[in-house]
């Protein structure tokens, strides 16, 4: 008798650790890389249409403006028609003052109006803004506070765009500490994290003045940070973003298809890998 009782005390525990372990978690992982970041567009659209809609979005630098926008309920096709005609100087207000050229007042008022939520912990799917702390050096997830705070921290490229304040710290670009934000996914719990790296590629022959060795040497360390990040990433989306260039905020159907091809060429090794996880679209 008190044979079965162990027995069934062990059955018990096993069903009740069974029931406690969570259900892989699937996160997408959208990278920097300024108007090269509409590629995004085209990988949520695929991920859409194939019913694949992730259980958690992080974002970095132009993937939280991205993702920002999509996880708080528009498609991306409603984005990529908000975006058309952009450039740098209709989101950017120059300024001669302050930690930054640009200041973010033209940014607000075309992004405000668009959110349909306020705060990130209201977005229908969540999201995380991955920003870096200018004092310190710190990679910092914004998980819950002001969606467009949190959008605009996580883009604001040092020296070129005002650091936004976040509870007493200065937040720059999330992009020097987490470029393609897959340490912040698995940190977050993530089981199965799919990133897409949108980070621009280095120039060759093009290198013809002081601004070109700025240029080059952005993306010398963006690279280094990416090859560290891709090598935990359990799939890597990475459109061809050949005659793309970072500042080509007009070029939003250019990027679109990139992601758009990037995505339905990685679809077969994506499902399989959700597959075998054993994932589930969540309801």
């Amino acid at each position: 008798m008190k044979a079965r009782g162990i027995t069934w005390l062990l059955l018990a525990w096993v069903l009740c650790a069974g029931a406690a372990t969570p259900p892989p978690r699937f996160a997408l992982a959208l990278g920097g890389g300024a108007a090269l970041g509409y590629a995004h567009l085209g990988v949520l659209e695929v991920l859409e249409e194939e019913g694949l809609r992730p259980d958690l979005v992080l974002g970095t630098s132009i993937g939280s403006i991205m993702g920002g926008l999509y996880c708080a309920g528009l498609s991306p096709a409603d984005i990529a028609s908000r975006a058309e005609g952009m450039n740098l100087w209709r989101i950017g207000d120059l300024q001669w003052a302050g930690l930054g050229l640009l200041e973010w007042k033209k940014v607000r008022r075309q992004l405000a109006p668009l959110l349909l939520v306020q705060r990130l912990e209201e977005c229908p799917l969540p999201l995380i803004c991955v920003a870096t702390d200018l004092a310190n050096g710190e990679r910092v997830m914004l998980r819950r506070g002001p969606l467009l705070d949190a959008m605009l921290a996580s883009a604001a490229v040092p020296g070129l765009f005002e650091p936004i304040v976040w509870e007493g710290r200065l937040l720059v670009d999330g992009g020097l500490t987490d470029e393609v934000p897959v340490l912040s996914a698995r940190e977050a719990g993530a089981t199965i994290v799919v990133a897409v790296d949108v980070s621009h590629p280095l120039l060759e022959r093009e290198i013809k003045g002081p601004l070109d060795v700025l240029r080059q040497s952005y993306f010398i360390i963006q690279k280094q940070n990416v090859e560290q990040r891709r090598a935990l990433a359990d799939l890597v989306i990475r459109p061809d973003l050949t005659g793309l260039d970072f500042h080509a905020f007009d070029e939003v159907q250019a990027g679109r298809r990139a992601g758009r091809e990037a995505a339905t060429l990685a679809l077969p090794q994506l499902k399989a890998l959700l597959r075998e996880r054993g994932w589930q679209q969540r309801r």
